[in-house]
């Protein structure tokens, strides 16, 4: 059998290019190492060295087995290295389920932290609807899923990531935006564009919540994607309730004005299996915690 013992002393005479060097280099005496390189080449079924002269000169298969042996011993020397980061979860992959809107919010930053700090961890992102992402956790699918809920279930396990106010999304020029601020009841029979419902806390049920009582005229409902609301109030068929992280879409087009007095925001929640052991997923809150 090859050992890395040997290999490393093929790598110290090739070096040297002399057994006498070698020898004195790795603080032994120079028959073992002779002989120790001789089984070698046994093993390996080739002459690794041309000993007709007064140094040792690597043959063609030497030459070609050199920079192969001095990438394994490399590697052999990161092992403790490469087990230490994987259990602290700086190296891996990560698989990051969420809700298309949350990309707006922190997630850049801190996807660029995650290359700049941890260039050793891969994070796979994975948009789909809630229940989706959830079921998909659950099947052992993604490692952690960003919601704006927190979500029921005995394995799960939740932290808040960030909390971002309510803003209302208007087609520039609209009478709304000609104020610092919108009270609620200034939305009373506007167009008004409707998320979909995914969950029992989500922006579709705070929405209802800061409406309650105020009269609007629902222009389209049961729209999955905060991108794809903002979009049609760019085009000027309604207003929008959507998170604050958003206000940086279409600039051009719309407009965004905060709420008057104290109106509920949203919670960005990190949801994970309590069950599983994933290093990296506690790097990846880590991050978000600053």
């Amino acid at each position: 059998m090859v050992t890395l013992r040997r290999l490393e002393y093929f790598v110290a005479v090739a070096e040297e290019q002399s057994f006498t060097g070698a020898a004195r280099a790795l603080h032994m005496a120079q028959p073992p190492l002779s002989s120790q390189v001789r089984a070698l080449e046994r093993e390996l079924g080739a002459e690794l060295f041309d000993r007709s002269g007064r140094t040792p000169v690597l043959t063609p298969a030497g030459r070609a087995l050199l920079p192969e042996v001095r990438r394994l011993l490399a590697a052999y020397d990161r092992l403790p290295a490469t087990a230490q980061q994987a259990r602290d979860g700086s190296v891996g992959r990560l698989r990051v389920g969420l809700v298309p809107s949350a990309v707006a919010g922190g997630l850049p930053d801190v996807l660029r932290r995650v290359h700049g700090e941890l260039p050793g961890l891969e994070v796979a992102l994975v948009e789909g609807r809630p229940a989706d992402l959830l079921r998909r956790l659950d099947l052992d699918d993604l490692d952690v899923v960003l919601l704006y809920a927190v979500p029921d279930g005995p394995a799960l396990a939740s932290q808040v990531l960030a909390g971002e106010p309510l803003v209302l999304a208007l087609p520039r020029g609209h009478r709304l935006a000609a104020g610092a601020a919108v009270a609620v009841r200034q939305l009373e029979h506007e167009a008004l564009l409707m998320p979909a419902r995914h969950g029992d806390d989500g922006l579709r049920e705070r929405t209802s919540a800061l409406l309650a009582g105020v009269h609007v005229r629902v222009a389209q409902d049961d729209l999955w994607m905060v991108q794809t609301m903002v979009a049609l109030v760019a085009a000027g068929l309604g207003c929008a309730v959507v998170p604050a992280s958003t206000t940086g879409l279409r600039p051009d087009a719309v407009e965004y004005r905060p709420f008057t007095g104290a109106v509920p925001g949203l919670e960005l929640v990190a949801t994970w299996r309590e069950d599983r052991d994933h290093p990296p997923v506690a790097r990846f809150l880590d991050l978000w915690a600053g």
